[in-house]
């Protein structure tokens, strides 16, 4: 409790002295297509704010969010850089890291500055006074939105929705966090005295460290959802749903404003001293300034804004700085199609960030030069257009200034294809195993011969030969096995011909004739009644090339009656031997199998032994 006390105090008469450096909450535009130029302006007799308030001549690319604190601005520009800038000397300017490619979100402190990267890392800096900060993100912490409170105590809105908190372990305490009701956050911020969160449902719920300086209830929003948060040291601000505000705490900010009916669409509040100053920025781009009495200046808004596109706004204690939107191409113009003499090419014209003086215009280009009266968003391709890129521009005005938005090229644009025909025939289609075959494939058009190659197919096999004459050949293999497969031919097509495929042809491959042929018995070993042993050769003959392997039966019949089962080689020969062959007249039938690509055979032989 003496800690809390000690803490109360410190804060409190640092708050009284006006010395305390605010938190700053940025301000992010309302959609990537706002982003612009950064003009800030406030209490140029400041040498801090003075150094705040001055932009950077060199940033250039478009900005889509703003935080300002005490004595300094940082910026997110929509390329994903982060700039800082202000006084020197503090740490959340000299230390801000000058290498980042993906910022989507700042936040800055006293002293402390963190920026949230795109894949939902946080990257920290700030005084070694308090390495708290800098050392202690949560590991694996993956977060959508961020903010910095009171010293050195880091808030983030995880993926989840869920809040994550780091930071000294004293001021943790002090601020203590609710132990319910964080979650399906959308957005968190902070102030010296207390933080805010916003749910995805439009609900808010607040804490602090000293409700007596901000007020940590929150109002009846009467039904109406808030849409944004702002919190100040000793007031809290929330846009609604339909455009209008509600203000709450122990020392608002007086004279709001009403606004002429137009919707809030930005808002931010800070303070300096007890004196709490608020800026919001309407849906027609206005800039209204409000209970900013103890630094006049805030009230001075640059008359160059007076009717600019304001799309965000971000007040520091003496300096506040807005977001103008920039007019620029959002999108650039699309083209489709194939670039082919006789088709259409389609534009998908460029987007703007804001709405041109006049209705933006078309033109289509081939290479360099302007396709006269082409100005629609279609564009049928003729023979002028022959070997040349084509795109697709869109220009618009606002205020005097003019935007040419290019899009890709297509092209070079091709000659007009003619359709073409492919038939394939197979000679022979049906025949034994091993006969030579050729498939022969024919391509035609109107008006001329087709060149380039054509693919032939045969099952699991394809090659590919070239055509000459508008025909092409292939010498089937010779070891197709047999049985009937499915072939087709296609054409690939060249610079004036469209592809084609022939229809299916079948392809039946036979198998192969075989003769067989029994030679005279040799006889061994005879005796009055038995012979020893009786061989007889047997010949398969088939086809050139065709291996006849396969299986012998040989079946005796007479006064010995045996069946013996003999393999033929590759040369078609088997010897079947038989024994102890009683004497006598036989007959013997053999029986040949065939193989999977040759026909079964058979023959008879008489004998005596």
């Amino acid at each position: 409790m003496r800690l809390r006390n000690l803490l109360a105090a410190a804060l409190a008469s640092a708050l009284v002295a006006g010395v305390t450096g605010a938190t700053a909450q940025a301000a992010p535009v309302s959609s990537p297509a706002m982003a612009g130029r950064v003009v800030a302006w406030g209490d140029t007799d400041d040498v801090v704010a003075k150094a705040a308030m001055t932009v950077p001549g060199d940033l250039t690319a478009p900005v889509a969010a703003v935080a300002t604190n005490t004595r300094s601005t940082a910026v997110v520009t929509a390329d994903g850089q982060l700039r800082v800038w202000g006084q020197e000397g503090f740490a959340e300017v000299d230390w801000a890291p000058d290498d980042v490619t993906d910022a989507t979100a700042v936040a800055l402190g006293p002293q402390y500055g963190a920026v949230l990267h795109a894949d939902g890392k946080i990257t920290p800096w700030g005084s070694p006074d308090s390495p708290a900060f800098t050392d202690e993100v949560p590991e694996g912490l993956r977060a959508k939105a961020i903010a910095i409170g009171q010293g050195s105590l880091g808030y983030a809105v995880r993926t989840d929705g869920t809040l994550a908190v780091w930071g000294d372990e004293e001021l943790r305490e002090f601020y203590a966090v609710p132990e319910s009701g964080l979650t399906d956050l959308v957005d968190v911020v902070a102030n010296n005295f207390q933080v805010m969160a916003l749910r995805a449902d439009g609900t808010v719920v607040a804490w602090g460290a000293m409700p007596q300086y901000g007020q940590t209830s929150v109002p009846d929003f009467e039904g109406h959802k808030v849409t944004q948060i702002t919190a100040g040291p000793t007031a809290n601000g929330a846009v609604l749903d339909d455009g209008t505000i509600r203000v709450w705490g122990t020392v608002p900010p007086t004279g709001t404003p009403d606004f002429a009916g137009k919707k809030v669409i930005s808002l931010s509040f800070n303070t300096v001293g007890f004196t709490p100053n608020a800026g919001a920025v309407t849906e027609d781009g206005m800039v209204h300034i409000w209970g900013a009495g103890a630094v006049a200046q805030l009230s001075d808004v640059p008359i160059d804004l007076d009717g600019a596109p304001v799309a965000a706004i971000a007040m520091g204690p003496k300096h506040a700085a807005v977001i103008v939107t920039a007019f620029r191409d959002v999108s650039k113009p699309a083209v489709t199609g194939t670039p082919r003499v006789g088709e259409t090419l389609a534009a998908v014209p460029a987007t703007f960030s804001l709405a041109p003086d006049t209705p933006a215009t078309g033109q289509w280009y081939a290479g360099a030069d302007a396709i006269a009266g082409q100005t629609g968003t279609t564009l049928v391709l003729d023979q002028a257009m022959l070997g040349k890129k084509i795109s697709y521009r869109t220009t618009a005005g606002r205020a005097g200034e003019t935007i040419t938005s290019i899009s890709n090229e297509v092209g070079p644009v091709t000659p007009r294809t003619i359709a073409s025909t492919t038939t394939l025939s197979v000679a022979p289609a049906t025949g034994e195993y091993g006969a030579a075959r050729t498939a022969t494939a024919t391509v035609a058009k109107a008006g001329g011969t087709p060149t380039g190659t054509v693919s032939f197919k045969l099952g699991g096999t394809e090659t590919t030969a070239t055509l000459t004459g508008g025909t092409a050949t292939w010498t089937l293999p010779a070891t197709l096995p047999a049985g009937t497969q499915t072939m087709t031919a296609t054409y690939h097509g060249d610079a004036t011909t469209d592809p084609s495929t022939s229809a299916a042809v079948a392809v039946t491959v036979e198998r192969a004739a075989s003769k067989l042929k029994a030679a005279k018995p040799k006889v061994k070993g005879k005796s009055k009644k038995v012979a020893q042993k009786v061989t007889i050769t047997v010949t398969v003959t088939t086809a050139d090339g065709v291996s006849p392997e396969g299986k012998v039966t040989f079946t005796l019949k007479g006064k010995t009656k045996k069946k013996v089962n003999a393999k033929v080689n590759a040369k078609g020969k088997v010897k079947v031997t038989i024994k102890k062959v009683k004497r006598g007249k036989y007959k013997a039938q053999v029986k040949y199998a065939g193989n999977a690509n040759v026909a079964a055979a058979k023959t008879t032989t008489k004998f005596k032994v």
